[in-house]
């Protein structure tokens, strides 16, 4: 799914309640409405929008009541610093697994026992997955951090690399992504000409090479031996 419609989706207060509630377990209309204070009708065509696309679905159960669930394990992550804006969506397919089996010759003590081992288990995986989670979150922070530090050094570099400010625009925005004469003219509003000459330029003076992925070319800073050799 489009991250620029994903978050206009969660951008909405009820939908986000929606989804919050739905987390939980599989509701219906009118619990949805009861529960959030909002008509039906409303709510019906929220649950619309979230349907089509697909971050949930929907089942009819034996006395025909319509229940939503969430459809996907999905992650959002957006990220904002004064030198970078992305967000990317994640989505895994459920994969349902069953840990409890039942023996019918046990007697239902024993069952409850096996089950509240079966718990105690689980608890302790749960409890290890959210710590990973934790220290993913804290390392993900910290590469931010850095990230941000680097590319405030590298404003200061490009400043003085280039002949002029133009130069340095394009060598900052190469710091971030490799870029095509074409892209790079869209994102500084400026003729193909003209952005080309410049990278010609930079190019002759050891700054910016490219690499051709599709028939095009893809403009990026020159690497250092370091890396070249770390490739090879």
């Amino acid at each position: 799914m489009d991250s620029a419609q994903m978050l206009d989706i969660l951008g909405n207060e009820n939908r986000r309640k929606i989804l919050q509630l739905l987390s939980d377990r599989p509701c219906y209309v009118s619990e949805i409405s009861g529960r959030l204070g909002v008509g039906p009708k409303a709510i019906i065509n929220h649950l619309s929008l979230l349907e089509q696309t697909g971050l949930i679905e929907s089942h009819v159960d034996k006395q025909r009541r319509k229940y939503f669930n969430i459809a996907d394990n999905m992650r959002i992550e957006v990220a904002v610093s004064p030198h970078s804006y992305a967000v990317s969506v994640h989505t895994t397919p459920i994969n349902t697994r069953y840990y409890l089996t039942q023996d019918d010759s046990e007697t239902i003590e024993v069952q409850k026992a096996h089950a509240a081992s079966l718990l105690a288990e689980l608890n302790r995986k749960i409890q290890n997955t959210k710590n990973k989670q934790e220290e993913l979150a804290r390392k993900q922070q910290e590469l931010q951090v850095e990230y941000s530090e680097l590319m405030d050094i590298c404003m200061d570099v490009t400043d003085k690399v280039a002949d002029n400010p133009l130069e340095a625009q394009i060598l900052y925005a190469l710091l971030k992504n490799k870029h095509s004469i074409a892209s790079l003219s869209y994102h500084f509003s400026l003729h193909p000409t003209l952005i080309s000459a410049q990278m010609l330029t930079m190019a002759k003076r050891g700054l910016i090479e490219y690499t051709i992925r599709d028939n095009q070319q893809y403009w990026k800073i020159l690497e250092s031996e370091n890396e070249t050799g770390d490739e090879q």
